[in-house]
C-alpha cells in the first residue's frame, strides 16, 4: 500500500508538472507608461551649452506589447503553478473593496487581500473573487502583528455563479458555488415585475443554479391587484395569474409575509441544507424574511418609500450567512435591472422551458423565433400554448443579449 501511494503522489506530480506552461501577462496599465526624466526639448530651445557637455550613452530597452508583459508559469487550470501545502485553504464571506473577509474550516476569520498576478489574469471581470468562493491564501501575519492578515494566491474553479452585466459591459458576479437562487419579488410595494422575474430564470439557469421564486408581502393580495406589464405595455395581468403562470411550468413558488409570519416554515425548509443566494429589487423584503427565518441574524431593514414606491439599500455588501437549520444564505444588495451575461442569442431559447416541446418543428435550426417562417413556437404562442406575456419577455431579452 505505501508503494502504490508513493507511486499514485509521483504520478500525479508528474502529471501537474507536465500540465504547467508558460504564459504571458500584461503588467497593470500604470506600469507601462515610462516617467520621462529628462527635459531635453526645453533646454534645447533655451540653447543651454550644456547640451555639449552631456555623456552620450546609449541605453537599449524593450519597445511595444513585448515590454508590457511578463511570463509566469501556470497550470492546467491556467492558475499560477505554486505549493499548495504552503497555503491555508477558506471561503471568502465577504468582499469590502479590496479586502476578501475569508472564513478558514477552523472557523479563523482572516483579512486578505489579493495576489497582483492574480487579480491581473482575471482583470476582465469586475469580481475576480466573490463571495463563496472557495480560496487559497498564504499567511502574513508575521509581518503584521501577528494580525490574521493573508494573500490570495489562488481561486478554486467555480462550480456555479450567479453573474449580471455591470454598465461598463463586464462580468459582475455576484455569488459564487451556490446552489439554489432564492428570487425574491413583492406582489406590491414595490409592484411585481414578471419580466425581471423571468431574467431572474434565466440567470439562475446559466449559472447552474436552481432557482425558486418568492413572491413577499402576500398579504397585500388582493384580487385587482395587477402586476407591472414592460414588455406588454396596456395589458394588465392579475398578480395571481402570474404566480400561477409560474407554477404551471414548474418552479417552486413560495408566498411569504414577513410582517405576518406566513410562508416562513416553508422558506426555512426550503433553505435548509443548502447554500442559497437571495436577489431581488430593494425593499422587496429580502432581509425581513431572512430576520423571520433567523432573528439572531439582526439584518438591517427599511421602510419602502410611499412616494415613489421604491426600496431603499439597506444590505450593501453580499455576505455569506450561517443558518441554524443548516447550510448558507447570501443577502445581497437590492437592484433596479438585472442585464444578462455572457448569454448568446441562439442560446437563451434554452432557458424558456415551455419552449422546449416546440424548437425542434422550426423550419429552421437557427430560427430565433421572431418574425422567421415556419416558426414553431411563434405558432404555439397565436395557439394558446405558450404564454404571450412569456413570448414577449423572451423576445425584450433577445433584443438585450
Amino acid at each position: 500500500m505505501t508503494t502504490l501511494r508513493s507511486g499514485q503522489v509521483t504520478m500525479e506530480a508528474m502529471a501537474k508538472k507536465k500540465a504547467a506552461r508558460k504564459v504571458r501577462v500584461r503588467f497593470r496599465h500604470n506600469r507601462q507608461a515610462r516617467r520621462r526624466d529628462d527635459d531635453w526639448t526645453r533646454r534645447y530651445n533655451a540653447d543651454e551649452p550644456a547640451l555639449d557637455d552631456t555623456a552620450r550613452t546609449e541605453s537599449v530597452r524593450a519597445k511595444g506589447d513585448l515590454s508590457r508583459k511578463r511570463t509566469i508559469i501556470v497550470d492546467g487550470d491556467d492558475l499560477p503553478a505554486v505549493d499548495e501545502a504552503a497555503w491555508q485553504s477558506g471561503i471568502v464571506v465577504k468582499v469590502h473593496g479590496l479586502i476578501c473577509y475569508v472564513h478558514t474550516p477552523e472557523g479563523a476569520a482572516w483579512e486578505c487581500t489579493i495576489r497582483r498576478v492574480l487579480r491581473t489574469m482575471l482583470i476582465e471581470s469586475r469580481s475576480p473573487v466573490s463571495v463563496g468562493d472557495k480560496i487559497w491564501f498564504s499567511d502574513q501575519s508575521e509581518t503584521h502583528d501577528g494580525a490574521n492578515i493573508g494573500v490570495i494566491e489562488r481561486v478554486a474553479p467555480r462550480t456555479s455563479n450567479l453573474s449580471r452585466r455591470d454598465r461598463r459591459k463586464r462580468e459582475h458576479t455576484i455569488v459564487a458555488n451556490a446552489d439554489q437562487l432564492l428570487a425574491v419579488v413583492s406582489i406590491a410595494e414595490p409592484r411585481l415585475r414578471p419580466h425581471l422575474v423571468d431574467r431572474y430564470i434565466v440567470s439562475a439557469l446559466k449559472g447552474n443554479l436552481r432557482p425558486i421564486l418568492c413572491f413577499n408581502k402576500i398579504d397585500l393580495l388582493q384580487d385587482e391587484l395587477t402586476a407591472d406589464q414592460e414588455e406588454l405595455p396596456g395589458h394588465a395581468l392579475a398578480v395571481h395569474e402570474v404566480i400561477e403562470e409560474f407554477r404551471l411550468l414548474g418552479y417552486p413558488c413560495l408566498c411569504t409575509s414577513a410582517t405576518r409570519a406566513i410562508g416562513i416554515e416553508e422558506l426555512r425548509d426550503t433553505l435548509a441544507g443548502h447554500r442559497t443566494v437571495l436577489s431581488g429589487q430593494s425593499g422587496v423584503g429580502k432581509s425581513s424574511l431572512l430576520n423571520a427565518v433567523q432573528p439572531d441574524l439582526q439584518l438591517r431593514t427599511q421602510d419602502v418609500s410611499s412616494e415613489t414606491q421604491k426600496g431603499r439599500h439597506t444590505t450593501t455588501l453580499a455576505e455569506l450567512l450561517p443558518l441554524d437549520v443548516g447550510g448558507y444564505v447570501v443577502d445581497t444588495p437590492g437592484i433596479r435591472s438585472f442585464d444578462l451575461w455572457s448569454v448568446e442569442p441562439g442560446e437563451l431559447e434554452a432557458h424558456f422551458v415551455e419552449f422546449l416541446p416546440f424548437i425542434p418543428q422550426c423550419r429552421f435550426k437557427d430560427c430565433l423565433h421572431q418574425g422567421s417562417e415556419g416558426c414553431a413556437v411563434e405558432a404555439a404562442v397565436e395557439n394558446g400554448h405558450i404564454s404571450e406575456r412569456r413570448y414577449f419577455s423572451y423576445l425584450k431579452m433577445l433584443s438585450d443579449v
